[in-house]
């Protein structure tokens, strides 16, 4: 189901903590990242079809960006049978994805940042305070190509000590799987 992202955390906020593990069960936090001018924590899964829209751009500003920790959430990892755990290392080599990508199964993080679907990328300063909530491009299906690339304007900007954009367009996904209570 096409979802938008929230507006829950404002631009300047600072962003919530984290520690979660990846599918080797090596446990990385956002403290362990403050050595960086920045963090991008994208929440994003194995099977979303807008995810594989936007994953090569993902991919290509982790390495162009090396002074930005770039970290992708899966909140879906135990409501979706693509998206589990044990998925993911097959994810990860199959798409050739260098940057961190952790598993949030019990979804408090999800839940902490008020993400709503995937992608929904948060782009956050040194401080980790949110610069940035929004789309990565304007690409929404797999094969399309960029016109407007709104996260790496947002990147820039943070770098050279600008103020974050005015136009934060909202991040369209699938939605989350929450699990049921």
């Amino acid at each position: 189901m096409k979802t938008e992202s929230s507006e829950t955390l404002e631009v300047g906020e600072q962003a919530p903590e984290f520690t979660l593990e990846n599918y080797k069960g090596d446990e990385l936090g956002l403290e362990d990242l403050n050595n960086y001018d920045g963090v991008l924590v994208v929440f994003m899964c194995n099977h979303c079809p807008f995810v594989h829209a936007n994953l090569e751009e993902l991919k290509r500003l982790d390495k162009e960006y090396s002074s930005i920790a770039v970290v992708g959430i899966n909140p879906n990892a135990e409501t979706h049978p693509m998206d589990s755990t044990e998925k993911m290392p097959e994810f990860v080599e199959e798409k050739d994805i260098d940057f961190h990508y952790l598993s949030d199964p019990e979804q408090k993080v999800a839940e902490a940042y008020d993400a709503k679907c995937t992608p929904d990328p948060f782009l956050l300063d040194m401080r980790h305070r949110v610069f940035y909530h929004g789309r990565l491009t304007d690409v929404e299906k797999p094969g399309d190509k960029a016109s407007e690339y709104y996260m790496e304007e947002a990147i820039q900007k943070m770098l050279k000590s600008k103020r974050p954009p005015e136009e934060q367009p909202s991040s369209v996904g699938c939605s989350i799987k929450w699990k049921e209570d």
